[in-house]
This record gives structure tokens, sequence and C-alpha cells, in this order.
């Protein structure tokens, strides 16, 4: 165990005052509401606050009422009382089943609607049910649209020591949410949530396929034109991007969310499910196919990006190191050991995880300017280690360059505990941020070398040990 100090407020102001920084333990300080997701990653080493904050005894958090013509549903309100009351079976029952459908009775005793959609878990339910419900976070400092809420992987629009106080759900027509379950863990394989506005107007929203929580614009324009099974008859998924791992394919997911999404208009009265007849979403296109084979590896994942730069100025700051330092998140130090290899110190994080790796890079199959390979080893002590190779190549497309990258690694110790799926979706998040920042430095003819590597190499070396930039 590490020395730890626990609070019990009594009081909104007290809490307040104990989470404040520079308080009696500033940035150190966590929130604990039921603890389903804290205490598990304290347990595995992946979080160590100086204080817990317990908000059980805070008076009005586990209030469920009516306010200003919305469902208002406190933070530190359980699943199960969510499930069991009769206000929100009257008000909205969908969101009742939402929550009497998570994990099992003992986690629905203790886990709380505020502390689900603080850690935000891309697999978690309450998400996509808060976020197709167009429902309104407020917090201790104000008030957050459930739009702008969600922001990707364990990431929320949150500042830091902010308080979700409770949940405001608008008055609906409808919603219906349903998931196909992981038979361990319980968590949504894929989950789906379609809701109706009073106006006729419908939102989608996704969870499960491993980026966090998201909308489904294609699926929601087909419904609110008409809302019937027939405006799903063939719609395609392509454009929901899902992650593969040990459970299900990436095309699997996409093709659940299709089925979930039927099957909840059919419940919500959008027409009649045929027995055995699921509406499975069209393959992709045989090009898109086939470009995927050419250039992608069977196992490991990437993608493929435009760079507005020739190929030889794209591998002149893809192997720039005298700004890795300064631009890398976390990076305590970095030095070139030779002229194929690095040695760098980073300090990371990702929801609960804060972990410093020592990692060494090295260069192989060098063909200036066309492809390379980058083997990756890193090790954070306790916590375990990983390895993995990121192939490069480098086309060149009427004077851009576009950019194939692919990344196997395996991770071991307490960091395999997250899963293949959770570390390609880190490495994805990361490697649209690098893209975009270095696309936009080079289309504006002001990228360095500085500016340009160092967001790849912070994509390749952070990939494998999942981190938000904390």
């Amino acid at each position: 165990m590490s020395a730890l100090e626990f609070a019990r407020p009594a009081s909104l102001a007290q809490a307040l005052a104990l989470h404040a920084p520079g308080g009696p333990a500033g940035d150190g300080s966590m929130w604990l509401a039921g603890g389903q997701s804290l205490l598990a990653a304290m347990k595995l080493g992946m979080a160590s606050p100086a204080r817990l904050v317990d908000l059980q005894d805070v008076p009005g958090l586990r209030d469920i009422g009516e306010q200003d013509q919305s469902l208002s549903i406190g933070a530190m309100a359980t699943h199960a009382a969510v499930a069991a009351s009769d206000l929100v079976k009257r008000w909205a029952p969908g969101l009742a089943l939402l929550a009497g459908g998570i994990a099992d009775e003992q986690v629905r005793q203790m886990g709380t609607l505020g502390g689900s959609l603080a850690h935000n878990d891309p697999a978690a339910c309450w998400p996509a049910g808060v976020l197709a419900a167009g429902a309104t976070l407020v917090t201790d400092q104000r008030q957050i649209a459930a739009a702008d809420y969600f922001q990707g992987l364990y990431t929320t629009a949150l500042r830091p020591g902010e308080l979700i106080l409770g949940v405001r759900f608008p008055r609906l027509q409808g919603l219906r949410y349903l998931k196909f379950e992981q038979p361990a863990s319980r968590f949504a394989l894929v989950g789906v949530a379609v809701a109706r506005a009073l106006d006729g107007s419908v939102r989608v929203a996704v969870t499960g396929l491993g980026l966090g929580v998201v909308r489904w614009p294609r699926a929601e324009q087909a419904l609110s034109r008409d809302f019937s099974l027939q405006a799903l008859q063939g719609l395609v998924t392509d454009d929901l991007q899902a992650l593969a791992d040990l459970h299900a394919s990436a095309d699997y997911r996409r093709h659940l969310a299709g089925v979930l999404a039927a099957r909840c208009v059919s419940a919500l009265g959008g027409g009649r499910l045929p027995p055995h007849a699921p509406l499975a979403p069209r393959q992709r296109p045989a090009l898109v196919a086939q470009h995927c084979a050419e250039t992608m590896p069977e196992d490991g994942f990437g993608d493929v990006q435009v760079l507005a730069a020739a190929p030889a100025q794209v591998w002149q700051t893809l192997l720039d190191a005298s700004a890795l330092q300064a631009s890398i998140p976390g990076c305590e130090s970095l030095v070139q050991t030779r002229a194929d290899a690095y040695e760098a110190t980073v300090k990371v994080g990702l929801g609960p995880l804060s972990v410093r790796f020592k990692s060494e890079v090295l260069l192989s199959d060098l063909r200036p300017p066309q492809s390379l390979t980058l083997v990756l080893r890193a090790s954070a002590g306790a916590m375990g280690s990983g390895q993995g190779q990121a192939r490069v190549r480098l086309e060149p497309l009427h004077g851009q360059t576009r950019l194939h990258w692919w990344v196997q690694v395996q991770l071991s110790g307490r960091l395999a505990q997250f899963g293949n799926r959770l570390v390609e979706a880190t490495a994805r998040k990361l490697a649209g941020e690098f893209f975009e920042r270095m696309g936009q430095a080079l289309s504006s003819g002001q990228a360095s070398p500085s500016l340009q590597t160092a967001p790849w190499w912070r994509r390749l070396i952070r990939f494998f040990f999942p981190s938000s930039g904390k």
C-alpha cells in the first residue's frame, strides 16, 4: 500500500476545500464516488493519490427529481437506485433499463452515475445513454452539454478538481439502449443508444468501438427523416471507426452497431424486425479492402495519412531529434546514443495511470526517402515492459506524401492489464494528434525539424504506454 490520506466531508463546501489546488492535498487529491474503477486502478498500482475525498456523506448528490422541466439525477446516485426509481421509469424508462443492465448487482449497488461519467471508459454504458439523450452535466463550476463533455478515450471536459454534481435529462419521445456484452466483464462489446427528441430529431450514440463513445451521424440523419427500420436498410457503417481485439474484429463491431441500432429502433416503435434477419452493413468498398491488404500486414494495426510536403522533406523531419525533449509531453530526457538509436525518459498518463518509462528506439531497414522500421523497447519498472516495432512507408502523391504506418506491440506485467484494444485506441488517438500538427506545420510552410519530428516520436514512444499527456 502507498501512503494515503482519507477524508469523508459532510458538506459540498468541505469537499471542494479539501480538493482545491493549494488545499491540504492539492493536486494529489482524487474524488471517490462508488470506487468501482478507481479502487481497481489503485490495487494495480495504476493510481496513487495522496488523498481520497469520499463523497458518500455529501448531502444532495444522491437525489433524483424533476428540475426546470428536466429529470435531474445526482452524481452519487447508484446504478441500482436509478434502475429502481419510479420517477426515472415514468420520465425515461430507457434510462432505468440502461442502469439495470450495468455489470452485476454488486457493482450496481456501489457504482455511481457521476463516477462512470468521470471515468469515461470506452466501453461503459452511461456515456452512450447520456450522449444520445442530449443531457447536460452539472458541475460545481458550470454546465456542460454532453456533446462537449466526451472528448475521447478516458478524456472529458472536466477541469482539474472539477466535480460532477449531477446530470439533467430533457424530456424525450423515447430512448433505448442495447448492448452486446463481453461475458466476463459485462462491459459492452458494442452498445448503442437511440433517443428521439420531442421535435422528432434523433441522436444515436455508440460505445465499445474502442475510442470512446461517439455519435453516429449517418444513422441520425436517416432516422430523423424517417424513424423506421426501412431507413436503416442498406446503411453502411464505414463511418464508424472501430478497433479490434481478441474478443471481436473491427468489422464485427461495426456490424453489431448496425444490428443493435435496428433493434433499438424496433423497440421504440419503428417497425418489427423479421426473426433471424439482422440488418448487416455492407462490406468496405473493394478498393479500400484491396488497399489495406496491400499496405498493412495481417497483425498489428496502422493507418494512412496525406501530408503537404514532398517525401524527402517528410523523411528529414522524421529523423531529426534536436527538439524531441522539448516537444514530447512529459519527456524528461532524450539522448541520441548513436546514429540509429535513442534513449528517452517519459512520464505519461492515461486515466488513473501515471508512470515513468525508460525507452530505447532503434532504427533499421532505412531506405531513404521511402521506408524505415523502428524497434521499440521500454521499461516501467514494477509496472512492466513493452516491445514492438513500427513500419513507415512514404509514397509521393502530386507534390505531397502519402504516409503509411503500421504498429505491432506486446506488453507484459501490469501494463498488459490494459489490453490490446486500449493500446490500439491510444495509438490511433495520438497518431491523429501528431498528423494534425505535422500537416498544419507542413502546409503553412513554417515547419521546422523541432516541430515536425517531436509529434511522430511522441506517438511512437507513447503508443504502447496508454497516455493522455497528463
